[in-house]
């Protein structure tokens, strides 16, 4: 499902007095080069700067609302969101619901926010006022269902659960979010079944699910196998190189690990992907790489909060004082040792004079 964000208030923006016609294309223009650089500072993680971006985009509108300004809001909605503003990103929802209540995408957002804020009650009804319009959509109701117990409520998720068993699938991607489902169930041959349904159909992101079954089982080879089968198709795809990662630092392979987590990190976004940051920590702890894992942890903080990660960072930072303080007895040690060849030397030139003379 396209993930996108809702419309953000545009006070004092939208109703500016239109602008003369030969402006227009400038205009066009200008808000394009923002909505590019507010893209490129979230894809870095820096979202306060897309948010202002964004705004700046905003505040080329002719007075009028179409498609690209919704667009640039939903951009300017997600950013408030990652920014740690929730009640910013609230009222974007609130907003775009008064403009278009029909539309089921921006009741299903918002009542993301509202799971993530603890506003269960909330939540709920704006769920359930998505799946009422979007007709109960298997996509829309996996989502929902997999949200719900993430945050510990599979009880309030049943309801999606049952619209979700009760469906027979009519494609791939349906029987990939049926085989989703069975997953989160814990029912794996049943999750296989419709999984393997789903590849044969030319869905090939089954494969990574497929691969994180095999690995919850135990069974590390066929994992293995299934991601690097997704690989071959998708060499670049972040998730899959991350998966690989984890089944390596699993398996002791750390190098391995090191090697899938770089690649993974250089194929996110901008390296603004938490999962394959905080993974890199561990593999370069492991491989005793301890200035870089502490340099990541560092760049890690700087994006998230993480109680485990501060702690750890707090561990490497001694780590690497004590590699500081050896290499430099070690230096220490090397100087005092050449001075002392050096007298041997200089003592040794001094009795072959002494023989010379005798």
């Amino acid at each position: 499902m396209k993930k996108r964000m809702a419309l953000f208030l545009m006070a004092g923006m939208l109703f500016l007095a239109p602008l003369l016609s030969g402006c227009q294309s400038a205009a066009d223009e200008k808000m394009q080069e923002y909505k590019v650089l507010g893209i490129s500072q979230m894809e870095a993680g820096d979202y306060e700067s897309a948010v202002n971006s964004f705004q700046k985009a905003l505040d080329q509108s002719a007075g009028s609302i179409g498609a690209e300004e919704l667009d640039i809001c939903y951009y300017k909605a997600l950013a408030l969101y990652k920014s740690g503003d929730t009640e910013g990103a609230i009222e974007a929802y609130t907003a775009l619901v008064e403009y278009d209540s029909k539309n089921w995408e921006v009741y299903y957002l918002r009542g993301n926010v509202y799971l993530q804020e603890g506003q269960t009650e909330e939540a709920l009804a704006d769920y359930a006022q998505a799946v009422s319009l979007n007709g109960n959509d298997m996509e829309l109701c996996a989502h929902i269902y997999e949200n719900l117990v993430h945050v510990g409520m599979e009880e309030s998720g049943q309801e999606y659960l049952t619209i979700l068993l009760s469906t027979d699938p009519s494609d791939a991607e349906e029987y990939y979010y049926l085989g989703d489902v069975y997953y989160l169930t814990g029912d794996y041959e049943n999750a296989k079944t419709n999984l393997l349904q789903a590849q044969e159909l030319g869905y090939d992101k089954a494969l990574l699910l497929l691969g994180r079954i095999y690995a919850a089982e135990g069974d590390d080879e066929g994992a293995k196998a299934a991601f690097e089968s997704y690989m071959e198709m998708y060499p670049d795809d972040a998730e899959a190189l991350n998966e690989l990662g984890e089944i390596a630092l699993e398996a002791g392979e750390y190098e391995n690990a090191v090697t899938y987590l770089e690649a993974a990190l250089e194929a996110s976004d901008a390296g603004a992907n938490e999962a394959v940051l905080k993974n890199l920590i561990i593999a370069y702890e492991y491989t005793y790489d301890f200035q870089s894992a502490c340099d990541m942890a560092e760049e890690y903080l700087s994006r998230y909060s993480d109680e485990e990660i501060e702690r750890e960072y707090e561990f490497l930072q001694t780590r690497v004082g004590e590699d500081i303080e050896s290499a430099s007895e070690d230096e220490e040690t090397t100087t005092e040792d050449e001075e002392s060849t050096d007298e041997n030397e200089e003592t040794t030139d001094e009795n072959e004079e002494t023989t010379v003379e005798q």
